[in-house]
């Protein structure tokens, strides 16, 4: 297998035509077949389908066109790193993130990006924390932002970014009479969630997962609605009065400030959940990753000061804990 081959399996899937991926590539249409049929035969399963109308991916060839993306995405990625030295980082990261964070601090980032380094593009992605554990350890993605989920993470390189605050938020006129007295107040026990149906992710992903613990050891257990999947179906819902949500402050704040959204602290015991800057241990960390990880930091410390992301801040590892 080479980058060649690489190249031309992924610009043929992109047009569904070798002989469109010929011109495109300005190859003889023959020599690409002869690379893709060489390629197949290492890998020992067909990528394409080919008929009259031109080719498709198969199966393998949808799961290995990610690959393919990931190896030819680090190939460039350390060409640049060995090239640059002192100079101005460059080259494109792939960096993933959960809803409620990418909601937060994926504007600003892309615009500190923007301003201080124009040669660095970033492809910004959003799932459930287990899913971009699962991407990473893939190749799909060079960087997560997310929390743990139970999954295993061995094969991750995690640095603590966050602890952010759970809260309870719900819309400004709830439709069932037993949520409305909830307006009135600004905190709720973890034992009166019980008394109400909660929109929470599912247990497979780090809010369920988190929750599982709290009801493990409160010995309280709480009635869980699944969520829509997409955070701003959700929270629209949950601002026409149709349920309550539990989430951190990320998801909500900009509805918040409009008055769209009422929260509610949650308290004895308070909720928290960690964040992680997380990279795969098998890919090195290089200048361009940790250059990234220090502006998500100077991100969050300004989302945080800003009270749009509540919690607590955790030092950088080279910062140290003070006592």
């Amino acid at each position: 297998m080479n980058t060649k081959q690489l190249v031309y399996f992924l610009k043929t899937a992109e047009l569904s035509s070798i002989a469109a991926a010929a011109r495109a590539l300005d190859i003889a249409q023959p020599s690409i077949s002869l690379q893709l049929g060489n390629l197949e035969h290492e890998l020992d399963c067909p990528l394409f389908e080919r008929d009259h109308r031109g080719v498709r991916l198969t199966e393998h060839g949808t799961r290995f066109r990610a690959h393919a993306e990931s190896i030819l995405r680090q190939i460039e990625q350390a060409k640049l790193e060995l090239r640059q030295v002192d100079n101005e980082p460059a080259g494109c990261v792939a960096i993933g993130m959960t809803q409620p964070i990418g909601n937060v601090i994926s504007v600003p980032l892309l615009t500190k990006v923007k301003a201080l380094f124009p040669r660095v593009e970033l492809d910004l992605y959003a799932g459930l924390s287990c899913n971009l554990s699962q991407q990473l350890q893939s190749g799909e993605l060079d960087l997560a932002i997310s929390s743990p989920d139970g999954s295993d993470t061995r094969h991750l390189r995690q640095e603590p970014l966050f602890r952010e605050r759970l809260y309870l938020a719900m819309g400004p006129e709830p439709k069932l009479p037993a949520q409305r007295q909830l307006l009135t107040r600004t905190s709720i026990r973890f034992a009166e969630l019980a008394e109400h149906e909660l929109i929470v992710t599912g247990r497979q992903d780090s809010l369920g997962y988190l929750l599982d613990d709290y009801e493990r050891k409160t010995g309280i257990r709480l009635n869980h609605q699944p969520a829509f999947g997409q955070l701003m179906t959700t929270l629209r819902y949950v601002a026409d009065g149709h349920g309550l949500l539990l989430c951190p402050s990320s998801a909500f704040y900009h509805l918040e400030q409009s008055g769209q959204i009422h929260a509610l602290e949650i308290i004895e015991p308070q909720l928290w959940r960690e964040v992680h800057i997380n990279t795969a241990v098998e890919r090195p960390h290089t200048r361009l990753l940790r250059t990234l990880s220090r502006l998500i930091r100077e991100v969050t410390r300004e989302e945080h000061a800003q009270g749009h992301w509540r919690g607590e801040l955790e030092p950088s590892p080279t910062e140290g804990r003070s006592l």
